[in-house]
């Protein structure tokens, strides 16, 4: 590969000019360069020579005309034209420098600053690839690797978006170690990867992201020999969920004391998802019964279950996990037994109503997850400002609420009115769903 140097003037199929300003970085692939595109800095990932096929170069063409799942992903924008050593790259958006590789997070390098931001990433990243397999495809190679979080935020980047292909179709990735799925894995399995083994992926993924530690590295992991015959044996011969309820023979180290601790913190229905998700049932490596993964679906459902059970301690002001459907509970922090505060109760869910707190708008009617609708707030708890200690739930949505009292007396809540927080009142967000403040 030439080396591409500052100045240089590439083209992309479009014929749009992109000029090399600096260099990023650079891995097994090729090199990453910051670059003028459309009178905007972003990025070049630039291959080496002989590294890609003309397979991978139309896919990476078909990617760009199709365009992003959604804004999690650093998509391909624009390909260039091959060069006279038929080397090539992309253009996609620039990281920012809010954002850390996950593995820094694994490794205690970079921490987050609350609960809500991990949920948050969850919650986009369970998002983004029910959008991805939505429309058809899948990305083959999910790692810690491969995607940035922001960690006061949580919000999501995922870059290395060039191994995303049609589903069942493979370029030649298989994976990384830890995070393939056991089919995948085996030697001697066809199994190539697919949304299914995504699916296997992300849940490896989610389980670091809650509990930090790997889900299949327990007391059967030889350290002496981390990518041998013991890596085959615990990640695809036979694996075992380090919190199997049946065998016991995998429990974590007593070194790994994250996915210890945190597995005391986090509701049941969060941990009986990961039994499932790593049931033996599910983890064949014959590829049996990978039909029967946990769904994207499934997980943006329970994450988002997850931050409405997330509220402040009244006592020691911390972040806690609260069952909302008792009255009260013990705080994961101090230790006290605290108050379930108001809550507004739905058909089917329940959600606190603290200060600050948001409703979303998957909280109020049937919509799909997106990242649009796991964003969009349709209402905030704010406190009076005439009255202190006086609480209301501002409407941030664009249409008119209905409140009615104990009475029966009814009132019209329009955009940016408040409906005030008293025992028994109920509100109908337009024609949507409507619920009861408890």
């Amino acid at each position: 590969m030439g080396e591409l140097t500052k100045g240089t003037v590439l083209y992309s199929t479009n014929r749009d000019s992109i000029k090399i300003l600096d260099l990023i970085g650079e891995g097994g692939q090729g090199k990453v360069y910051k670059v003028q595109y459309k009178n905007k800095q972003c990025a070049l990932k630039w291959y080496w020579k002989g590294k890609e096929t003309e397979e991978f170069y139309n896919n990476l063409k078909h990617n760009v005309d199709l365009g992003s799942p959604n804004r999690c992903f650093l998509w391909p924008v624009a390909i260039t034209e091959r060069d006279n050593n038929n080397c090539f790259g992309y253009v996609m958006e620039l990281r920012k420098n809010s954002y850390y590789e996950f593995s820094k997070f694994l490794t205690a390098q970079i921490k987050f600053s609350n609960f809500k931001a991990i949920i948050n990433a969850a919650l986009q990243l369970a998002t983004s690839f029910l959008q991805l397999h939505a429309r058809g495809q899948s990305y083959q190679d999910l790692n810690d690797g491969n995607f940035f979080i922001n960690p006061n935020t949580g919000y999501v980047l995922i870059c290395d978006n060039d191994n995303v292909a049609p589903d069942k179709k493979n370029l030649g990735i298989k994976g990384k170690p830890g995070y393939m799925a056991p089919e995948v894995l085996n030697e001697d399995s066809n199994d190539m990867p697919d949304k299914y083994s995504d699916r296997f992926s992300l849940a490896v993924v989610l389980f670091l992201l809650f509990f930090r530690d790997h889900p299949l590295k327990g007391m059967r992991e030889d350290p002496d020999d981390p990518f041998g015959e013991n890596e085959y044996e615990i990640m695809c011969k036979n694996p075992v969920f380090i919190f199997d309820e049946k065998d016991k023979s995998n429990r974590p180290r007593p070194c790994y004391k994250n996915a210890t601790k945190f597995w005391k913190i986090y509701p049941p229905f969060i941990l009986d998802t990961f039994k499932k998700a790593f049931s033996k049932e599910l983890m064949c490596n014959s590829g049996k019964n990978k039909e029967d993964r946990i769904t994207e679906s499934e997980w943006c459902k329970k994450i988002a279950w997850l931050r409405r059970c997330l509220i402040i301690c009244p006592k020691c002001k911390k972040e806690t996990f609260f069952p909302l459907k008792k009255d009260e509970s013990k705080c994961m922090v101090c230790q006290q037994f605290i108050h379930r505060p108001s809550v507004l109760v739905f058909k089917d869910k329940v959600l606190p109503l603290q200060l600050d707190q948001n409703i979303y708008q998957y909280d109020i009617e049937d919509v799909d997850f997106t990242f649009d609708a796991i964003r969009k707030k349709v209402g905030v708890v704010v406190e009076n400002k005439k009255q202190k200690g006086k609480f209301g739930i501002k409407n941030l949505s664009s249409y008119a609420w209905y409140k009615t009292t104990p009475k029966g007396a009814e009132t019209v809540c329009e955009p940016n009115d408040g409906v005030l927080i008293a025992k028994n009142n109920k509100i109908k967000f337009g024609n949507k769903l409507e619920a009861t403040i408890n």
